[in-house]
């Protein structure tokens, strides 16, 4: 039997080691792991675009009539009726309260009475005035007894004269009896009852020309000084959500209020069909100028920082891009921007929040500017 030596043992042992050594070194276990790749994050864009940007001045009042009175008596006396109510729409010239007119009536007919009494008196004075005329120059008559004669002529016509007067103040009476609408409108309110009795300037019924309606406002000088009649007037009230309601400027207040600083301005608005009411509060926006072809964005897409404003933009290479910009004007839910962006940037409108510069974009296209 062959004896194996200790250096041949050795020997063995050692190429032992270094065959395991080599097959943990294999080529299976070098492989390295892939890179991930960079995940875009998905925003909406708004292609700028530049576009005319009103000038408005806004304030809020309060709507009232264009014309409102109230109707008081003008003679005294007892009601016989009302002919209308609260609500209800009259015509100009209508009776709405009728007054008892038989105290007046009896007035009217004893004028009536004396002015026929006067007249015969008058006609027999005018005959005797005509004869002494023929007389006087033959000597038939003194002179006396012709200016005589003459004074009771001119004494009847003076009667006449004052008596048709006492005949159109009792007439004229009796037509006070009847209390009329001045204009056509709508009763607003109503005084009286049947059988009360009323005294001169007792008030009767109010009446409102609901046609048209105005709202006054007050503006600060500096928007005061550029509103002029033939600007646009829009108004909205709030009892009516979403409509817009055209209007003109009517009177402009030529001065300021002290206390206040502010002058007055007056809007009148057609109003067919009576929609609008007096007392419904409104806001007016007067469009004095237009700014053409100015770039606008929407408000919400403006990161406020402390010394500045910026806003994100997609890049050439869909990669974001962050881009510092001067606003202007407000105009709604948009704002005027005077540096910074222009016609055909593409405008991150969403998603905005979530973006670092030089961040890959996944766009989709947004909605339209407001």
């Amino acid at each position: 039997m062959k004896t194996i030596s200790g250096k041949s043992l050795a020997g063995a042992i050692l190429l032992a080691a270094l065959a395991l050594a080599g097959g943990g070194c294999s080529p299976s276990g070098s492989e390295e792991k892939p890179l991930v790749d960079e995940k875009p994050v998905p925003v909406e864009v708004l292609d700028v675009e530049t576009r005319d940007l009103p000038i408005v001045v806004e304030s809020v009042g309060r709507l009232s009539a264009d014309r409102e009175v109230t109707l008081a008596a003008e003679v005294g006396g007892v009601v016989k009726e009302y002919l209308a109510d609260v609500g209800d729409p009259v015509k100009a010239g209508q009776i709405l309260v009728r007054m008892d007119s038989r105290d007046f009536a009896l007035a009217l007919r004893e004028a009536e009475a004396s002015l026929a009494s006067a007249l015969a008196r008058l006609d027999a004075s005018a005959k005797a005035y005509e004869r002494s005329k023929a007389l006087l120059p033959r000597k038939v008559i003194s002179s006396d007894a012709f200016d005589k004669i003459e004074a009771e002529y001119k004494t009847a016509k003076a009667t006449i004269s004052q008596i048709e007067a006492m005949v159109d103040i009792a007439e004229e009476r009796i037509a006070k009896t009847r209390i009329t609408a001045p204009f056509s409108g709508v009763v607003a309110q109503r005084t009286v009852e049947k059988g009360q009795t009323l005294g001169v300037g007792s008030p009767v019924m109010a009446l409102v020309d609901l046609d048209s309606v105005r709202v006054k406002i007050h503006l600060a000088e500096c928007d005061y000084v550029r509103v002029g009649r033939e600007n646009a007037v829009s108004v909205t009230v709030e009892a009516f959500p979403g409509k817009f309601f055209s209007g003109r400027i009517d009177r402009l207040g030529v001065k300021g209020d002290e206390r206040t600083n502010t002058f007055d301005v007056e809007i009148l608005l057609e109003n067919p069909g009576h929609t609008l009411k007096a007392g419904l509060s409104a806001r007016v926006r007067i469009t004095t100028d237009v700014i053409h072809d100015t770039v606008l964005i929407p408000q919400s897409t403006v990161l406020y920082r402390e010394d500045r404003r910026e806003v994100f933009v997609a890049g050439p290479d869909q990669r974001a891009e962050l881009r510092t910009v001067k606003l202007g004007r407000s105009h709604e839910s948009l704002v005027q921007v005077l540096e910074g962006l222009s016609h055909g940037d593409r405008l991150v409108v969403t998603g905005g929040q979530y973006l670092k510069v030089g961040d890959k974009l996944a766009i989709a296209q947004g909605p339209t500017a407001p």
